[in-house]
């Protein structure tokens, strides 16, 4: 399968169809799903495009740093880093920044917007997982049993041509939409559990990523200590996470 298709002369690649799908579908399950919290439709809008200014410069930013090496080897021209790939866990926190950015500039509860941000992110990528597949990028390792996938052709000048791989971004895909699934029947049920979402979200992603990390064959990930830095990432997040609930439990119960 090619990574692109034709309309009426035009050249779309799926990645970009996948990736505007996904922020489309997890859109419009926010707005059905802010009353729950009693979010304005204009702060939800406004939060999301400071939201999305923020993962979009984060999620670049961490993949030059990633990538460099990669980048410097391929002698990749300025244009096609710029059209080139983006980091997740660098869009994450790019986007948690410039929501809580937000938050604080106008005086919102910040649980009631974090939490509904953690239940349709793993919506919107799911999507953009699926188009990672379509454009070879993120692929997995060398995997010769059932499901596994040979690409022909790929948007990324990295991925192996002819060789069978473990199909991870579709694995990974699933696993994120039986996440926002759990998290949406959190969510409806248990709404006034401020805080628990989002940590739900940050727990359960950081350990899946780490467990995935293990079957990524990309080298674009960056490595230390024989760990990548989304595993780094995961690491510290599912530990700072836990360590920012406990001491909201422990500061609620001296003031109760």
């Amino acid at each position: 399968m090619k990574p692109y298709f034709s309309v009426f002369g035009k050249t779309i690649p799926f990645y970009g169809l996948f990736y505007f799908i996904g922020i489309g579908v997890a859109t419009t399950a926010a707005l059905l799903l802010r009353k729950k919290s009693k979010i304005p439709v204009f702060d939800l809008v406004c939060s999301a495009v400071y939201t999305m200014i923020g993962a979009v410069f984060g999620a670049k930013l961490l993949f030059l740093l990633v990538s460099m090496e990669q980048i410097i080897e391929l002698k990749l021209s300025f244009e096609a880093i710029l059209k080139g790939g983006f980091v997740f866990y660098g869009g994450l926190i790019g986007g948690a920044i410039g929501l809580f950015v937000y938050v604080k500039q106008f005086k919102l509860h910040f649980f009631d917007y974090f939490d509904l941000y953690a239940v349709v992110l793993p919506l919107g990528h799911a999507f953009g997982r699926v188009g990672c597949f379509t454009a070879g990028c993120c692929y997995g390792v060398h995997y010769d049993g059932f499901g596994n996938y040979t690409y022909r052709y790929a948007a990324d000048v990295a991925t192996p041509i002819g060789v069978p791989l473990l199909p991870i971004q579709l694995i990974e895909a699933a696993c994120l939409f039986v996440l926002f699934i759990v998290l949406l029947i959190f969510y409806v049920k248990k709404h006034n559990s401020k805080g628990f979402c989002l940590t739900a979200y940050a727990c359960s992603y950081s350990v899946l990523r780490i467990l995935l990390e293990f079957f990524r064959g990309d080298k674009a990930r960056g490595l230390f200590l024989g760990i990548s830095t989304s595993q780094w990432i995961s690491l510290f997040l599912f530990v700072g996470i836990l360590t920012l609930r406990s001491v909201l439990f422990m500061k609620n119960r001296k003031n109760g």
